[in-house]
């Protein structure tokens, strides 16, 4: 068994002790020990003077190779030693008469150093120790990593901030010039995102005449007479019991004329007194089932056909001639619970080359009130009207103005504009109109104000974001009675104007992207044995239409904040990327994956 050797450094006196027996024992063998190595490298002629008498020291090469086996040239078994590579001292002892025993040092190989107790002491504090220096090496990282990016970074005057050689004052003066520039950057980017977002279009002037059409004016009317006196008798004879005098009947009559003629303007003209046991819900069904047979006929000059329909508007029961919206507002449409698109045709447009076209209506048979608008749209009560008489052949020159928006600015959000298409906050219709957006914000300023609507609108509509009215599709709104009736008699001004000190209104009506305007230029009128009849046309095509087109796009704000930063800082887009490179992919493998 070979001994265990210990890589401690001994005593002064264990060495002297080992040194001497060494002595002693190279002096008392004859031969010495070789390796293996050695004994290869040999002559005969040393080997035979090796055999012989006298001593001699052996010749050993690559002491830091160990020593596995002897070489015995007589053949006998010889005691084998192997040396380990972390011995210190190797003792090989060979058997035979002639035994020398070397001991030699020999480098030992590298091994993990062994602990003792001081050490694990040792270990123990620093490992107490670690939490409150791993702060201070977070933080000394950090700041390393901050003077990094701004020695490496591309954007102008960062550098100066971390550059060595300068004092505090000169590095104060630099972060100075930067704090200017960011500060010039944020505010001339938010006016320009700010025009950006209010007024990104313009609208221009076109004097090519020759190449567009020009929308034939559109006009609503809207009869005086609406109730038939047959159908009232007929239903004062069917429900007598409502009636108990001939005072309750003339009462009666008076009270469905004006229910009929029912407006904004004349609210408190309404008896109040009495309902007739007639419940609000169904005012609307009995005025259509009483009115008056209004059934005009219209001729035009053009080559496209022109239809009137009948509509419910907020003067009551009229007709609409030439117009792309009025069909929604029809009672069948109400009443059928519809919310479909409507195949209404084209609207009818007319050329310079056309020459002069008018269009009439005969047969009306009543005095009328007239209402002029473009073909998207439906007569306000804000919007100025004409009176006609019953006995009158009336004709009226109007003059047109027409603005269309151009396909560029139709994918432009911020264009202070809509298109008939965009009706998704509209409520009753689907369709969007800037007329039927100011109806529906009167009515639901009522809804609010009052807790009912009128009866001349529709009472079937979907949630409301102007005034958080909670309604969904399909339930009907509480139609206004004569207490309902006077308490819009209250506010009848705040709801024709839409304007209120007390209440918040915010209609978010916008204009018409496609729209027409037509002003009044004469009218005239004479006496006429047939009855009322009502001409009208334009007296001279226009020379000029507007033109909305996109001045200022989301590409011009990226232009122009891009320059902004270029000319105050010197950066460019991959400065911005390599600012966001450096804070995310770089500054966790520096602080996490070193």
């Amino acid at each position: 068994m070979q001994p265990k050797i210990d890589d401690s450094a001994p005593s002064a006196a264990a060495r002297t002790t080992t040194s001497t027996s060494r002595r002693s024992s190279w002096d008392e063998n004859e031969d010495s020990l070789l390796t293996s190595s050695t004994a290869s490298l040999q002559s005969p002629q040393d080997k035979s003077r090796r055999s012989g008498p006298g001593p001699g020291p052996g010749l050993l090469i690559f002491p830091g190779t160990a020593q596995r086996h002897q070489h015995n040239p007589n053949g006998s078994t010889a005691s084998k030693t192997i040396a380990k590579a972390n011995d210190g001292n190797v003792a090989i002892n060979q058997q035979g008469p002639n035994r020398s025993i070397r001991s030699f040092r020999r480098p030992p190989l590298w091994q993990p150093p062994q602990k003792d107790d001081d050490e694990e002491e040792e270990k123990q504090d620093l490992d107490r120790e670690k939490p409150r220096d791993s702060h201070g090496a977070c933080l000394a990282k950090v700041q390393a990593f901050i003077i990094e990016f701004l020695q490496g970074s591309s954007i102008h005057g960062f550098i100066y901030l971390a550059k060595l050689g300068l004092n505090f004052v000169e590095r104060m003066l630099w972060f100075a010039f930067i704090c200017v520039a960011l500060f010039s950057i944020i505010s001339l980017s938010k006016r320009t995102w700010h025009r950006f977002q209010t007024s990104p279009m313009v609208i221009s002037m076109d004097r090519n005449k020759l190449v567009w059409n020009t929308s034939f004016p559109s006009l609503t009317v809207c009869p005086h007479k609406r109730i038939d006196e047959l159908k009232v008798e007929d239903y004062i004879l069917a429900h007598p019991d409502q009636f108990l005098s001939e005072e309750d009947q003339e009462d009666f009559r008076d009270f469905i004329v004006k229910l009929a003629s029912l407006t904004y303007d004349n609210l408190e003209t309404l008896p109040l007194n009495k309902s007739y046991g007639i419940p609000s819900s169904k005012y609307l069904d009995l005025l259509y089932e009483l009115k008056w047979a209004f059934e005009p006929e219209i001729s035009s000059g053009a080559a496209v056909k022109m239809f009137i329909y009948e509509t419910h508007t907020e003067f009551g029961i009229c007709h609409s001639v030439n117009s792309l919206v009025a069909r929604y507002n029809s009672f069948d449409y109400w009443r059928s619970g519809d919310w479909s698109l409507l195949d209404h045709g084209d609207r009818v447009t007319v050329h310079p080359l056309d020459g002069e076209i008018y269009a009439q209506i005969i047969n009306l048979s009543t005095a009328y009130d007239v209402y002029f608008h473009g073909a998207g749209d439906v007569p306000s009560i804000s919007k100025q009207r004409y009176t006609f008489p019953e006995s009158d052949y009336t004709t009226v020159e109007l003059i047109a103005l027409e603005i269309y928006t151009n396909e560029e600015a139709r994918a432009t959000k911020q264009r202070s504009c809509r298109f008939n298409y965009e009706a998704e906050e509209m409520m009753t219709v689907p369709i969007y109109s800037f007329g039927l957006c100011l109806s529906e914000c009167r009515m639901f300023f009522a809804l609010q104000v009052c807790g009912c609507v009128p009866h001349f609108y529709r009472n079937l509509c979907g949630y409301n974001h102007i005034f958080g009215t909670q309604i969904r599709n399909g339930r009907r709104l509480p139609v206004c009675g004569l207490e309902g009736i006077g308490c819009l008699v209250k506010i009848k001004r705040e709801i024709i104007s839409l304007k209120s000190d007390k209440y918040k209104i915010n209609c978010n009506c916008l204009a018409n992207c496609d729209d027409s305007n037509f002003f009044v230029q004469s009218y005239r009128s004479r006496v006429w044995f047939l009855g009322a009849n009502l001409q009208w046309g334009i007296l001279e095509h226009p020379k000029m239409q507007l033109r909305r087109d996109v001045l200022f796009s989301f590409a011009d704000v990226l232009v122009y904040i891009g320059g902004l930063v270029g000319f105050f800082l010197g950066c460019s887009a991959l400065s911005f990327t390599e600012i966001i490179y450096y804070f995310t992919a770089r500054f966790v493998r520096r602080m996490f994956c070193n």
